[in-house]
């Protein structure tokens, strides 16, 4: 039986994937909030356009046949300048937010003719100015800007490859030198991605220092102000350090060459899902609204809601199940008719409303105790007239008759013999309560204001924080998944003759 469950288990990851697929391509079609027409007349066509590519909408949602590296965006820009046309100061831009990691595919300019040359080597100069290049000023006079460049690739132009720059992120990590610094700041963006690489959280004040030195880099070469300052906690480092990874996700086509097994992986990898997946996987399950990892949110908000609904689970069938029992051994008289109206009571009554008038009298109490009893009020009523249908079943079997005939009350042969064989079916519903447990929680969460699952879920739904519901969505299959599991198991406890036809029902052998 321990071999079903753990091959149920695995089963369980492909059933996961399937799943944040189909919830994925469900939420991409719900609106962004960039698409509130107020929104887009507040913002420049820039700052929406960038708020639209932080947030994947540039990008198509499961497969991108045509992934856009720096190489190419680096040539685009390159050509729009030396046509001088509309585009050519939008296209200076670009190219000086590319910065070094453009330089390896358009310099030198020989092909270019001479006057969109310097129109091109004219756009470098904001770049020669950040790397701090020797004579960088030469780099923004039209008569000298093109032998600048012819020089300083002829000179330098071997130190753009991957190899060194990863060497002088290592030097730059164990030592902390300013002049190792230096040296990746020369190389401009083409130092990105190495340096995102070795950047990680710190855990103490040696890599503190290592995580500060690194994010200097990448702040001055990406020109975003976010830094590491000395007075800083651990925290605050952390924080820092998942924003530039955050970053990074967004970012990271603009400074890389995709070639052969890279180009196959960014026609996944550079899409909305491909996006979501790779910051699940390597930042926390990506970050919530609330700038946290949405892990981190998890683990602080999920055990306020998982009390809340198996806590009510548990109580409601620990009182449905006697109840049942009790109307099915007095069915058709005024106590069998008694419970079912005081259920089927419970059943209609709004949740919201009860937790309302709940809070009221008891004065918004922070105690789980309270919410736990209402939401377990809603629940009582199905596993109750289950557990009552299934023991009426039971009891006109012939082994009940027998129990009697031996001298068995009926509590005894309810008790000892039809629970046993009535309280399957209601296991079964169990499996199906906690989405319904969790309705309920989310609403007494709010009425008595305690920070579990359901606060952020609700500000997620209006933010569309697509990581924070896929998070979500996925927890709530994986519990599921484990239910079924812990269905079986429980079958076989119950009743152990049922466990050969469990596994083969399962596919167990």
């Amino acid at each position: 039986m321990l071999r079903h469950a753990l091959r149920r288990l695995l089963w369980t990851l492909p059933t996961l994937v399937g799943v944040s697929l189909l919830t994925f391509f469900v939420l991409s079609f719900v609106p962004d909030p960039t698409d509130d027409p107020l929104l887009a007349s507040s913002l420049s066509s820039a700052e929406l356009a960038r708020l639209r590519r932080e947030r994947f909408l540039d990008l198509p949602r499961f497969i991108n046949l045509d992934p856009r590296d720096v190489r190419l965006r680096a040539l685009e820009a390159a050509r729009a300048i030396a046509d001088g046309g509309d585009d050519a100061a939008a296209a200076a831009d670009e190219l000086r937010r590319l910065g070094g990691a453009a330089l390896p595919h358009i310099l030198p300019l020989d092909a270019l003719a001479p006057e969109p040359r310097t129109r091109v080597a004219l756009a470098l100069a904001p770049v020669a100015a950040r790397m701090g290049l020797p004579r960088a000023e030469e780099a923004a006079d039209p008569a000298h800007a093109v032998a600048f460049w012819t020089r300083f690739w002829d000179d330098r132009g071997i130190e753009f490859r991957s190899a060194s720059v990863r060497s002088g992120v290592r030097r730059l990590v164990r030592y902390g030198s300013t002049s190792r610094a230096a040296e990746l700041l020369e190389l401009d963006t083409f130092a990105l991605q190495p340096v995102i690489a070795a950047l990680q959280p710190p855990r103490d004040a040696a890599t503190f220092a290592q995580a500060q030195a690194l994010v200097d880099v990448a702040a001055h070469i990406a020109e975003i102000d976010d830094r590491i300052a000395p007075g800083d906690d651990l925290a605050e480092a952390r924080a820092c350090v998942t924003r530039w990874k955050s970053f990074w996700n967004v970012y990271r086509s603009d400074f890389e060459v995709f070639t052969g097994p890279t180009r196959l992986a960014a026609t996944v990898l550079e899409t909305r899902y491909g996006k979501w997946a790779l910051g699940a996987v390597t930042h926390r399950l990506g970050v919530a609204a609330t700038g946290e990892p949405v892990l981190d949110e998890l683990a602080r908000r999920a055990p306020v809601t998982l009390a809340l609904v198996f806590g009510a689970i548990a109580l409601a069938y620990a009182v449905a199940v006697p109840l049942g029992a009790l109307s099915a051994a007095s069915r058709g008289r005024r106590s069998d008719s008694a419970v079912a109206a005081a259920v089927l009571t419970l059943a209609v009554l709004p949740t919201a409303v009860a937790a309302v008038a709940a809070a009221l009298l008891s004065g918004g109490t922070q105690s789980l105790l309270l919410p736990t009893c209402l939401i377990a009020l809603s629940l009582i009523a199905a596993p109750t007239r289950q557990q009552r249908a299934a023991l009426v079943a039971v009891l006109t079997q012939d082994f009940i008759r027998a129990a009697r005939a031996r001298g068995a009350g009926t509590g005894r042969a309810i008790a000892v013999h039809g629970l046993r064989n009535a309280v399957l079916p209601v296991v079964t519903l169990a499996v199906l309560e906690p989405p319904m447990a969790l309705g309920g929680a989310f609403v007494v969460e709010r009425v008595f204001e305690l920070h579990g699952l359901g606060e952020l879920t609700l500000l997620a739904v209006q933010a569309r924080d697509v990581s924070w519901l896929m998070a979500i969505s996925i927890s709530a299959a994986g519990i599921a998944a484990l239910g079924v599991i812990a269905t079986d198991l429980a079958y076989v406890l119950i009743d152990p003759r049922l466990g050969p036809a469990v596994l083969s029902r399962r596919g167990g052998s």
